[in-house]
């Protein structure tokens, strides 16, 4: 936590206004002591901060660090991205096993600070990226609400982006 680099990074992104988007699986109390050292850094968890799979089958125990991943929420600068999330489950699409580890996650961090992801790059061989987007966008799960927040409504406000109009 001390490493003048990632602390360069941190207050770059601040001054700049631009998210820093972390990868951090296995240094999730590292992440939240640095997001409590820069509260002005908008901090973006990426992959749930849990090692994910690129093949089959999933860890036998995905969600070992939720509690830590969960903890992060305590600092409101952070926001995380719930991408590749299907990956963790060792049940078929459409993946009923991670809704209950997700289900502490959005209540921890809100809606408002969770994005969804497909990751479908690394997940090639897990899913087809279909299955990604299905898994979210008709689960009865979510509210409409949620679902809006989730699926970009949450990202343009984080990233402070404004989809371009099609015509």
């Amino acid at each position: 936590a001390d490493d003048p680099g990632l602390h360069q990074i941190l207050a770059a992104g601040a001054r700049a206004g631009i998210p820093v988007n972390v990868m951090c699986s296995g240094k999730l109390p590292l992440l939240r002591e640095l997001a409590r050292r820069h509260p002005n850094t908008q901090v973006v968890v990426d992959h749930l901060g849990l090692a994910q799979p690129f093949v089959p089958p999933a860890p036998s125990d995905p969600f070992a660090d939720l509690a830590a991943v969960v903890s992060l929420a305590e600092c409101e600068n952070v926001a995380i991205k719930i991408s590749g999330a299907c990956t963790l489950s060792h049940q078929p699409f459409p993946y009923a096993d991670i809704w209950k580890p997700l289900a502490s996650v959005f209540e921890a961090f809100g809606f408002g600070r969770c994005m969804w992801g497909t990751d479908w790059t690394r997940a090639v061989r897990l899913l087809t990226y279909e299955q990604g987007v299905e898994a979210f966008r008709v689960s009865e799960r979510l509210a409409e609400s949620e679902r809006s927040a989730l699926m970009g409504g949450s990202l343009a406000n984080i990233y402070n982006w404004v989809p371009a109009a099609h015509n």
